[in-house]
């Protein structure tokens, strides 16, 4: 049985400082209220509450010139009224404040965001409707002590054992230490829990299986499709010196999307197709093996050429151009120049 003993010390913080001030009545946001994740065409918005103290988890990506630009932080709330919290974090000086709204919430950074960059637009907004649970893990460590979120991730007293069930939030990027609460009989608590100390493998909560799309359907995406690099006022395929040019293919015939990321490979299913806004625009929805979604959003660049323009918040978060290998040779091919140990 889980022993939970929370540990109420004030402690530095590297995500942000614990939670203080009025906490919003939870009876009204439901049993749970308002834990789970967000999400919109560009990003997702994580939130875990506890009785102790609420963790905030941002990932998303903006126009940035003829790329995209990208955000990925983490926070502790400081302070929670009814309409709006004030979210810290130890390597951004300025609050941020995440407005909770009736049907959406409002995310908005200071001046000079550290954990996204220059180009940020400074808000992003999260439907309410669109909430999902946050993935289950099985506790696999004899015992898995919860962590403060300072530049130590000191240990707390707080505790769960091997076979507990947390929820947790699992950034893709996979860091060591996961924003997870743990249900106790009367309260919940809420920390950082180590990655290694936690089996994630059924991380999305149960969901109908969703069946691929018709072959007939996907045959106009058919193919495989080929990374350009924008140089210039063109492009150009290139090559990166230690990786596998990155490219994509459709197959119609298992309804799957398999991605080569340069150094790996993921397959996906197709398990939509939807008309986008304007001509040659479709909307492809994608699901990993492990049941998270992604929207990709698909649009022809140039039919004579091949070309198509891609993006989602994840995997062509930063990739959008893209020819048929069948056409590529319509554009110049270049060997990636600087890294020596691989040049032959």
């Amino acid at each position: 049985m889980s022993r939970i003993q929370p540990d109420f010390k004030s402690v530095a913080i590297l995500f942000a400082i614990c939670v203080t001030g009025a906490v919003p009545d939870a009876s009204a946001q439901g049993p749970e209220g308002l834990t789970g994740v967000y999400s919109n065409k560009q990003g997702r918005l994580a939130i875990v509450e506890g009785s102790n103290e609420t963790l905030v988890h941002f990932s998303g990506s903006f126009p940035q010139g003829n790329s995209a630009g990208t955000c990925d932080c983490a926070w502790v709330v400081q302070k929670k009224t009814a309409t709006a919290w004030t979210l810290g974090q130890a390597d951004d000086p300025e609050p941020w404040t995440l407005r909770v709204n009736p049907k959406q919430f409002v995310l908005e950074s200071g001046p000079t965001p550290q954990c996204c960059g220059a180009g940020y637009p400074g808000k992003d907004t999260f439907a309410r409707s669109t909430s999902k649970p946050l993935g289950i893990c099985k506790v696999k460590a004899s015992k898995a002590g919860f962590h403060a979120s300072d530049a130590a991730n000191t240990a707390r007293k707080a505790f769960v054992v091997s076979g507990d069930a947390v929820e947790a939030y699992v950034d893709p990027v996979e860091p060591d230490f996961l924003a997870a609460r743990f249900q106790g009989p009367q309260k919940a608590t809420a920390g950082l829990l180590k990655r290694e100390d936690l089996d994630c493998s059924a991380e999305s909560a149960p969901t109908a299986a969703k069946a691929p799309v018709a072959a007939d359907k996907l045959q106009p995406f058919a193919g495989t499709w080929v990374e350009l690099t924008r140089q210039g006022k063109g492009f150009v395929v290139l090559k990166p010196c230690s990786a596998a040019t990155r490219s994509f293919t459709v197959k119609p015939a298992t309804g799957e999307v398999e991605v080569q990321l340069g150094q790996e490979a993921t397959t996906l299913k197709v398990t939509s197709v939807e008309p986008g806004k304007g001509t040659g625009a479709w909307v492809l929805g994608l699901t990993a093996s492990d049941g998270k979604p992604e929207a990709l959003q698909w649009k022809t660049a140039d039919a004579a050429k091949g070309t198509v323009t891609v993006t989602s918040p994840d995997l062509f978060s930063q990739s959008h151009d893209y020819v048929r290998q069948e056409k590529k040779s319509g554009f110049p091919s270049k060997q990636e120049t600087g890294c020596d140990e691989y040049e032959r």
